[in-house]
C-alpha cells in the first residue's frame, strides 16, 4: 500500500505531533465504544465479525478498503485464538483436521493477500460486499442442513485418507484466499466443508473451524501487514472494543429465542454487505 493512501485516512502529512496524538486518542475511544457495541451484538449471536468489521471501518471510519481488510483480519486472529483455546479446553476440536485445513489455509491467505493488491478500491469494496451476501446465504444454509449431514465420527480421528487430505487442501486454500482477499472469516464455508469432508459433530465442527481460522488469520494478517495494509491504531481500538463486547454479548445469548438468533446471524452480514455495495 502506498504512503498517500495511508496518510489520507490519518488526515494528511505533516500534522503537528500534538494534533496527531489527539487524533489517535479520539480514534481509539471512538473505536472502543463502537466496537464494544458491535462486539456485544456479534457475541450475542455467535458470529466472528470479520466482514462486519470491514464494513464498519470502511463506511464509519473512512478507512480505505485494503487497510480495512488487513485490519479486520488481524483483529480476527485475537477472536479466533480465544475461541480455539476455549473449544480445546472443552474437547471440541479435532486437532488433526483443524491443523491440516489451517496449514493449507495459510498458503491460501498469502495468495489472497497478494492478489488483492492489484484490485482497485472501487472494485474491491463492492466485491467484499457481495462476499458478505454469500456468507449470509451460507449461514442460512448451514442452519437448515448442517444437522442432517453431521454424523458425529470420532473427534480425535486422524486425517488419513487421500479424499480427506484433498478436501482439506481445497477447503483450506479457497477459504484462506477468500479470507485475505475480502477480509471475511468464511467460517460458515469452512464449517460446511468440515461437516462433509470429516463428518464431525456440529459442536466439534465449530471448534475445529476456529482452530483453522487461527492459522488463516495469522498468515493473512502478516501477509497484508507486509504490504502495509494493517492500521495499528485502528487494530488496537477494534481489538479492545470487540473483545470486551463479545464477552458481554455471549453472556446474554441464552436469553434470546432460537428464532431470533437464526435471523440475526443471517441479517447481520447481509446488512454489512449492503453497506459496502451501496455505501
Amino acid at each position: 500500500m502506498d504512503a498517500s493512501r495511508f496518510e489520507r485516512h490519518r488526515g494528511g502529512v505533516g500534522s503537528p505531533q500534538a494534533a496527531a496524538g489527539a487524533w489517535v486518542l479520539t480514534l481509539l475511544l471512538s473505536l472502543i465504544v463502537v466496537c464494544f457495541a458491535i462486539g456485544a451484538l456479534l457475541g450475542f449471536i455467535g458470529a466472528g465479525g470479520g466482514g462486519v468489521m470491514v464494513s464498519l471501518l470502511t463506511i464509519a471510519f473512512d478507512l480505505p478498503i485494503h487497510l480495512a481488510v488487513g485490519t479486520a483480519l488481524a483483529s480476527m486472529l485475537v477472536v479466533a485464538t480465544a475461541g480455539a483455546i476455549s473449544h480445546f479446553r472443552e474437547g471440541n476440536i479435532n486437532v488433526a483436521a483443524g491443523v491440516t485445513v489451517g496449514l493449507f489455509g495459510m498458503v491460501g491467505a498469502v495468495l489472497g493477500a497478494d492478489i488483492g493488491q492489484g484490485i482497485p478500491e472501487r472494485i474491491l469494496q463492492p466485491a467484499a460486499g457481495f462476499a458478505l451476501w454469500f456468507l449470509a446465504f451460507l449461514v442460512w444454509f448451514r442452519t437448515r442442513v448442517a444437522s442432517r449431514i453431521a454424523s458425529g465420527h470420532d473427534p480425535a480421528a486422524p486425517v488419513h485418507t487421500k479424499a480427506q487430505v484433498g478436501g482439506a487442501a481445497v477447503l483450506g486454500v479457497s477459504g484462506g484466499i477468500a479470507s485475505a482477499f475480502f477480509g471475511v472469516g468464511m467460517a460458515p464455508f469452512i464449517q460446511l466443508g468440515m461437516l462433509t469432508v470429516f463428518r464431525l459433530t456440529l459442536v466439534r465442527t465449530i471448534g475445529t473451524t476456529m482452530l483453522a481460522l487461527v492459522f488463516i488469520s495469522l498468515s493473512g494478517s502478516v501477509a497484508l501487514a507486509r504490504h502495509g495494509d494493517v492500521s495499528y491504531e485502528h487494530l488496537l481500538g477494534v481489538t479492545i472494543g470487540m473483545t470486551a463486547g463479545s464477552y458481554v454479548g455471549a453472556k446474554l445469548t441464552g436469553r434470546a429465542s432460537a428464532d431470533v438468533l437464526r435471523a440475526a446471524i443471517v441479517v447481520t452480514p447481509f446488512v454489512a454487505g449492503t453497506l459496502l455495495i451501496f455505501g
